[in-house]
């Protein structure tokens, strides 16, 4: 199936559809599905006005149990007046609330509980707009104060009363510091919060409030942690993990209904009879607090323009004009003269819109990491944009390319451009804390990721709050056994519910002012890094401008892979100047030889590649494009791949498509096609088309639609005459598109890193593993997997020795050959493995302990891992001497700890193997099935180099290790397995109903033997599996594969 936002007709479309529609087949009328955002109705107030003053969230995290949207529709329902989102110590949730609330006529009151104390919070509501700003500085403060997430540090209630702007609700639990709070705040400022728990405390509890100062405002509240009843259960579950605890364990601590949850004014009433007063005061006060969420949005910081420039925009046409000489350089002066008036055109709609301060930002960046040497490349719909790859910005150059600019910025766009810097992964932290640096630490932040729980997440707490055994609960959570109705029950109500607080892949916002104006900040978990309370939407309905700083592994790789060619060929290698055309490329490439080639080393990418057949840079480009969301399964292959088979002729629905799909072979595969065909077709412009390619984007309506696909047909009947069932048909083919269609500027970003990296693979494929491994953790497959596949490509694995290997691992004998590094090492740690690297060479065990000061476990992970053979000694001899020799330190003398290991009995072959992946997890010597391929041979069993050469259709057993396990979302169930053996992968289909048969087996074992047929006719090897069983040499193996990524 295609997931692509509401999806069409309210619903997703399967590949079969899409394939229908794109062959111009008959199928049924598609419109795309509505805009799904969370509407509630319109208020019809109740018989008696209330509204609910104290109210928490989901986004309280494990102190709430409804959305804030849940929480909107059941106050409309119940006809409160108002409501009031009071989340622990943030507005995380208060955009959903806004936008939920909006157009309902339910007056919304943002407040917070404020953990002044460990064991007690303080309620407080905001005074309107300038209220809201006091409080988010307030919160930001107490994070940020602390130095580290979630301590937060309040000052006195008196600082806390001196900014003004806030309504302080005083429930029975501060009572005894009610004289200190009126003090501070005022008495206008004060309410007395009965809370309605319909406990037999709430009696004494209402009495000691009635004896308060009488002067001060009281209101009736339900303290709703819930929307409705049915979440109880959820909430106390919630509220049990947050201590830590059981439901059972928990149990005293708890409400007896779990929680209380939201309820009108007469259903509180006769809880608490002859409160009405109470009740109406809720109104005044909701009335006096509530605002609508109308933020004013910070401004980007003013750039400080240098001499002789009078302002932004001059600055930036300055920078334009000097660098695009030398960015168009080479091109041909057809080129350079569109690309010189395309120059002019989109610089004059940048000062239309007044946004030259966000290129000069995205341009200081990009010049930051130029300076610093740091790899980096915008793509995404920036390479539509001539000023940016002139700028240095992006690396594609789109005259050439033929990419349209109204696809990333239009005179009628409602926000800021969307500029992705992708920069090498290792590197990023530099580039994230210099925008720190620059812009403060009050004006610029991460964005945050709100985490929720997904199946495994929330099938675990649901265990923990239930009381099951965490050995237990991890059978569940891994598939390999069943858990019981009420875990999945509970974990049902877990799904989809906020977690806790991340951080986003990579967007930063700048302000010119404190983000805390608009939303509060606090630390995040990695060090040195702050975060807002809002997630990528949230941030842009508060105004605020989002840059994205993606950490990119390959970019990182490839930096690796230029050092080590300069420094063991002498070589200089300069990516740009890499012809494109090199047919040993894209012959590798056709033989799906991509282990570790970026973007087209998946199972599905490698699947399709020898259908496809790259012959040339641009098929690089459509294969990225192509194999997206997910494989194209069971027979429904796609249109495109039998068009350039020449299994179907090549047409076009009317002449005047040649333009826009002539290069696609008639099917449109980007979107940029799906806006030159409008301008095509129906003759919209370039504004026109890009408004049509956003409506049938994310948030689309009916009416916008329908209103736009009566400009289409009304384009077409003008410009083209076409009307009727070609018409019809040219509008659906656009609507099914709009479902799939992938950016080409981003595709044509990443074809450049996959003809690079493949580049690499072919001429320096030591190299090339070397600045793979360097770069890790990235890509689909693991270190032993990088290796293995180096080595069926000719180069020399050497093993770890702590006389000659670096930190990490590095390139060996002129290129032949790769020597690992100590940082695979389990146990040793970086910062041991650099002291052993800086202090090389040793005359002994005991000089290394005591040069490069290692601890015992640090010399006896050496020990197993091998590295100290290179003393004479074997693995069981250098474990015996480990532990004396270590400890020696700096300052001994030498030889104090000298001791001889008895004659202890050697290691086998395959026990040194078994060694290898238990310590490092990879085995230099060979790929563990190469042990014991004679016997398999003598079962008859293939290896994974002969699968291509047999008759297709034939029956085959096959073994190796698991890498990874798959079940794309549009496989309909289908999983797949990733097997490898020491001569190759092999991409092994499994059922629905042979997973359930053999699930244990399937999900556990770390190697298999695998029987089914081989299907090989294309060129793309699979086999579709028949029967599973445990190849024992998993027993032995301690590494898991990378299941389900």
């Amino acid at each position: 199936m295609v997931h692509m936002f509401g999806g069409i007709n309210a619903s997703v479309l399967s590949w079969k559809m899409l394939e229908a529609v794109m062959s111009g087949r008959d199928v049924p009328d598609l419109v795309p599905a509505p805009d799904t955002h969370w509407h509630s109705a319109h208020v019809h107030p109740a018989a008696t006005a209330f509204a609910e003053l104290h109210c928490t969230s989901s986004y309280s995290f494990l102190g709430g149990a409804s959305d804030p949207e849940e929480l909107v529709e059941r106050a409309v329902q119940l006809g409160l007046t108002g409501l009031a989102l009071t989340d622990r110590d943030g507005f995380y949730g208060a955009v959903a609330f806004a936008e939920a609330a909006r157009d309902t006529g339910l007056e919304t009151v943002f407040g917070a509980e404020l953990s002044l104390e460990p064991d007690r919070a303080l309620t407080v509501l905001a005074i309107g707009y300038e209220g809201y700003v006091t409080l988010s500085h307030l919160i930001t403060d107490a994070h940020m104060a602390s130095g580290e997430k979630d301590v937060l540090y309040y000052p006195p209630l008196e600082t806390i009363a001196a900014a003004g702007g806030l309504h302080v609700l005083v429930d029975h639990a501060w009572l005894p510091e009610l004289d200190r709070i009126v003090d501070c705040f005022g008495a206008q400022n004060v309410s007395l919060e009965y809370q309605v728990r319909g406990l037999p405390e709430d009696a004494d509890q209402f009495a000691d409030l009635d004896r308060a100062d009488p002067r001060l405002s009281r209101i009736l509240s339900g303290a709703p942690r819930a929307a409705t009843i049915n979440a109880g259960h959820l909430a106390a579950a919630k509220a049990a993990l947050a201590r830590r605890e059981s439901l059972s364990q928990a149990e005293p601590h708890l409400h007896p209904l779990g929680a209380m949850w939201l309820r009108g004014a007469d259903r509180l009433l006769r809880a608490a009879p002859g409160r009405e007063r109470l009740v109406e005061e809720t109104v005044r006060v909701a009335h006096r607090c509530a605002f609508a969420f109308d933020l004013v949005s910070p401004n980007l910081p003013l750039w400080d323009v240098p001499e002789p420039y009078g302002n932004e925009m001059d600055y930036l046409r300055g920078i334009v004009d000097k660098r695009t000489p030398v960015r168009y350089h080479s091109r041909p002066e057809s080129i350079k003269k569109k690309a010189r008036e395309q120059i002019e055109r989109e610089l004059a709609v940048i000062e239309e819109l007044d946004f030259p301060g966000y290129f000069l930002i995205v341009n200081d960046i990009v010049d930051f990491c130029h300076r610093e040497n740091i790899y980096c490349q915008g793509r995404g719909s920036a390479a539509n944009s001539a000023v940016c790859f002139a700028l240095g910005i992006t690396a594609v150059e789109p005259i050439h390319a033929k990419l349209l600019f109204e696809r990333f910025l239009s005179p009628d766009r409602d926000g800021p451009p969307d500029i992705d810097l992708d920069i090498e992964a290792g590197r990023r932290e530099e580039v994230i804390q210099y925008v720190y640096q620059k812009y403060g630490r009050d004006n610029a932040a991460q964005v945050a990721n709100v985490i929720t729980y997904r199946t495994k997440g929330a099938v675990r707490d649901a265990g923990r709050a239930l009381g099951y055994p965490q050995g237990t609960i991890d059978s569940w959570s891994r598939g390999v056994e069943e858990p019981p109705e009420p875990v999945v029950a509970l974990a049902a109500q877990f799904k989809g519910q906020p977690r806790h607080l991340g951080i986003h892949s990579g967007g930063m916002v700048i302000c010119d002012r404190p983000i805390a104006d608009v939303v509060p900040t606090e630390w995040a978990r990695m060090e040195n890094r702050s975060v807002i309370q809002w997630d990528k939407d949230a941030a842009a309905y508060g105004g605020l401008v989002k840059f994205d700083l993606l950490g990119l592994g390959m970019l990182g790789a490839l930096h690796h892979m230029v050092d080590q060619v300069k420094t063991h060929r002498g070589t200089d290698v300069h990516l740009w100047e890499i012809p494109l055309d090199d047919p040993h490329i894209y012959e590798m490439l056709q033989r799906a030889d991509t282990v570790g080639v970026f973007q087209v080393e998946s199972r599905a990418q490698m699947s399709t590649l020898p259908r496809l057949k790259p012959r040339r840079f641009f098929d690089i480009v459509v294969e990225v494009a192509l194999v997206r969301p997910g494989p194209i399964q069971g027979g429904s292959v796609h249109p495109y791949i039998r068009r350039r088979n020449g299994q179907e002729p090549v047409t076009y629905d009317h002449p005047c498509l040649e333009n826009a799909l002539g290069k696609t072979l008639g099917i449109p595969l980007f979107q940029e096609q799906l806006m030159q065909m409008a301008k095509d077709a129906a003759g919209f412009t370039g504004a026109e088309a890009d408004e049509l390619r956003r409506a049938m984007g994310s948030k689309r309506s009916p009416e916008r639609m329908a209103k736009l696909k009566e400009r289409f047909f009304d384009g077409l009947a003008a410009t083209h005459g076409i009307t009727g069932d070609v018409a019809q048909k040219l509008w659906m083919k656009m609507v099914a598109f709009a479902a799939y269609g992938f950016p080409e500027s981003h595709s044509q970003s990443f074809a450049g890193l996959v003809y690079f990296s493949a580049w690499f693979k072919y001429y320096y494929p030591a190299e090339f593993t070397v600045g793979l491994l360097r770069a890790q953790p990235m890509g689909f497959y693991s270190p032993q997997s990088l290796i293995a596949d180096a080595r069926r490509h000719g180069i020399t694995i050497l093993p770890i020795d702590v006389q000659v290997s670096g930190e990490e691992a590095d390139t060996a004998d002129g290129g032949r050959a790769i020597r690992l590094g100590l940082n695979l090492v389990s146990g040793l740690g970086t910062a041991a493995a650099k002291r052993v690297e800086k202090s090389q060479p040793f005359t002994s065990i005991s000089d290394l302990s005591r040069r490069a000061d290692l601890t015992v476990s640090q010399v006896e992970a050496l020990a197993r891992a091998g590295a100290l053979d290179s003393f004479g000694v074997d693995r069981r001899q250098a474990l015996w001497q480990a532990g004396v020799a270590a400890t020696e330190k700096p300052g001994m003398l030498p030889g104090l700890s000298a001791v001889s290991a008895p004659a202890l009995p050697g290691m086998s072959a395959f026990e040194l193997m078994v060694a290898d992946v238990a310590s490092t997890g990879v085995t230099p010597t060979a790929q563990p099935v190469a042990y014991v391929r004679e016997a398999l041979a003598a079962r008859g069993i293939v290896p994974a180099s002969q699968l291509l050469s047999l008759p297709d259709a034939s029956r085959v057993t096959v073994a190796g290790i698991v890498t990874h396990r798959q079940r794309p979302v549009t496989a309909g169930g289908v999983t797949f397995l990733g097997v490898e053996d020491e001569s190759g992968l092999m991409n092994v289909v499994i059922s629905v109903g042979l997973w359930k048969r053999y699930q244990k087996v399937a999900l556990t074992s770390k190697a298999l033997v695998i029987r089914g047929i081989v299907r090989n006719s294309t060129g793309a090897v699979s086999i579709e599996a028949d029967k599973l069983e445990p190849l024992p040499l998993g027993e032995v193996l301690s590494r898991s594969s990378r299941d389900f990524r």
